[in-house]
């Protein structure tokens, strides 16, 4: 059997940032899930632990979501 995967507060807003496809609204959801992202790493996070793992993905995604639905390079 598998272990569940695990989900964390900050997953949320990243989420709806990626899914979002209202342009009107793009650039408000992912500066807030930025802004979550950027607030969960002020906190403890294990260096190379799922999360850590998963916040760095949810980084990277965001970048290229700015990029590619903003025009705004980062």
């Amino acid at each position: 059997m598998s272990k569940p995967e695990t989900t964390y507060d900050w997953q949320q807003p990243y989420t709806a940032a990626i899914w979002e496809t209202d342009n009107r609204l793009i650039q408000e959801r992912v500066y807030l899930a930025l802004s979550t992202v950027e607030q969960r790493r002020l906190g403890p996070v294990e260096p190379d632990s799922d999360e850590d793992r998963a916040l760095t993905s949810a980084e990277a995604g965001l970048r290229s979501l700015i990029t590619e639905r903003t025009e705004k390079p980062v």
